[in-house]
C-alpha cells in the first residue's frame, strides 16, 4: 500500500500520516526501478514512450547516473515492435537438383484458352533453371511434382534430395507429404506469412510476370493468350545470363554438370506475337486453295524442335518446323499483329 487519502468535496486528499509520508514518495515502480530510474520512466511516461536516447539529450541530470541499456519499457515494445528486415541469402553452388524452390500463382482473373488460371513453378537452386507448368487447378500441383521429379530422375540419373515451398494446401496435403516420404525427400516450408522464406520461387514469379506482361504490351494479342506468354517467358528466361551465376545462363550452368543431355532443343529466337505463315496441311486440298494460312507465333513447344502458332479465327494451335513457317519482314521490321481482331476480319468472310 502507498497511502490512504480522504474525500473532500470531490478530491482525494492524501494523508500527512507520518508512517505513510516515505511511502507517498515512492511508486509501484520502485520494486523494479531505483530513485533515478524512477524519475526517468516517469518523464518518459510523461512525453508519451519517447526514445531514451533523446530523453538523455532532453534530461542529462537525470541520466547521470542511469545506463540508457538498462532501461525497458514493456509498452513500447507492445506499442512499437515492427518486423526486422530479412538478411539477404548469399548463393551457395552445390549440385543440380540437390534444392527445389517451388510456389504457385495465381488465380488470373482471365482464363486461357486451355482453362488454366494457376501455373507452378519449379526452380532448381544451383542451375536457377525454371520449369513452368500451367494448370486448372491448384490439387493438381502433387502430380504435377510427382512427374517432374520422375523426369529428372530419368533424364539426369540424380534424385531431388529437398523441396521448398511456403505453406499453402497445395504443398501441405496427404499426396504430397506420402510421395516425399517414399522418396526421402525433405519438404522446408516458410513460417506463416514470411514469404521472404520461399525468396528465389517469389522473384521467380515476379519475373515471369513482368517478362510476359512485357511480351503482351508490345502486341494486342487477346489476354486468354497469357499462359503462351508465361511459358514464352521461362523459355527465354533459361536463356539469359544470371547475375547470380555471374553472368552465366541456367542452361549454360546445367550443361557444365550434363553436356551430353539431350533434353534442351534449340531453334532460333522470333519475335513473339509477330506474323507467321504456317504451311497448310489441311485435308481436302485442292489445286487452287491456299499453300499457307496466317497465324500468330505464340511460342516454343517444350518437347518438340519447332515453332507454336497460332490461328485467331480457329482459335487452334499448330506446331511447326522452320521450314514450314514464314516469318514475315517488311524493310528489316518484323510485321507485328498490332490489331488480332483485325487479322480475324481478314481471315473470315464477311457476308454483312
Amino acid at each position: 500500500m502507498i497511502g490512504t487519502a480522504r474525500h473532500s468535496r470531490g478530491l482525494y486528499i492524501l494523508d500527512d500520516d507520518t508512517s505513510y509520508s516515505s511511502l507517498s514518495r515512492v511508486s509501484l515502480l520502485s520494486s523494479y526501478f531505483s530513485t533515478s530510474e524512477q524519475d526517468c520512466m516517469l518523464w518518459h511516461f510523461r512525453l508519451g514512450h519517447p526514445n531514451f536516447t533523446y530523453m538523455q539529450y532532453l534530461f542529462p541530470h537525470l541520466f547521470s547516473k542511469v545506463d540508457v541499456s538498462s532501461l525497458s519499457c514493456d509498452v513500447c515494445i507492445r506499442a512499437k515492435q515492427h518486423r526486422v528486415s530479412f538478411p539477404s541469402q548469399p548463393y551457395k553452388p552445390t549440385q543440380p537438383f540437390n534444392l527445389i524452390h517451388s510456389d504457385v500463382w495465381g488465380p488470373s482473373k482471365v482464363t486461357t484458352s486451355s482453362g488454366k488460371r494457376w501455373f507452378v513453378t519449379f526452380i532448381d537452386d544451383h542451375t536457377r533453371l525454371t520449369w513452368v507448368y500451367l494448370i486448372t487447378d491448384k490439387s493438381e500441383v502433387p502430380s504435377i511434382f510427382q512427374n517432374f521429379y520422375h523426369t529428372i530422375k530419368t533424364q539426369f540419373h540424380t534424385k531431388i534430395a529437398i523441396l521448398r515451398s511456403d505453406n499453402g494446401r497445395e504443398f501441405q496435403n496427404h499426396n504430397l507429404s506420402e510421395f516425399l516420404a517414399s522418396k526421402g525427400i525433405v519438404h522446408q516450408t516458410s513460417c506463416a506469412y514470411t514469404p521472404q522464406q520461399n525468396g528465389v520461387a517469389e522473384r521467380k514469379n515476379r519475373h515471369l510476370v513482368e517478362v510476359a506482361r512485357s511480351l503482351m504490351l508490345s502486341t494486342s494479342l487477346p489476354s486468354y493468350l497469357w499462359g503462351d506468354a508465361i511459358l514464352t517467358a521461362a523459355h527465354l528466361i533459361n536463356r539469359m545470363p544470371s547475375r547470380i551465376l555471374h553472368l552465366q545462363t541456367p542452361l549454360d550452368c546445367l550443361k557444365e554438370s550434363y553436356p551430353s543431355t539431350r533434353l534442351v532443343s534449340e531453334v532460333p529466337l522470333r519475335v513473339f506475337g509477330c506474323t507467321a505463315y504456317v504451311h497448310n496441311f489441311g485435308p481436302n486440298q485442292t489445286k487452287l486453295t491456299p499453300r499457307a494460312q496466317a497465324c500468330v507465333f505464340v511460342g516454343y513447344p517444350l518437347h518438340q524442335r519447332g515453332y507454336k502458332c497460332f490461328r485467331p479465327p480457329s482459335r487452334k494451335y499448330f506446331v511447326t518446323i522452320s521450314n514450314m513457317v514464314i516469318f514475315i519482314k517488311v524493310k528489316n521490321k518484323i510485321v507485328v499483329a498490332l490489331d488480332i481482331w483485325k487479322c480475324v476480319c481478314l481471315f473470315t468472310p464477311c457476308e454483312k
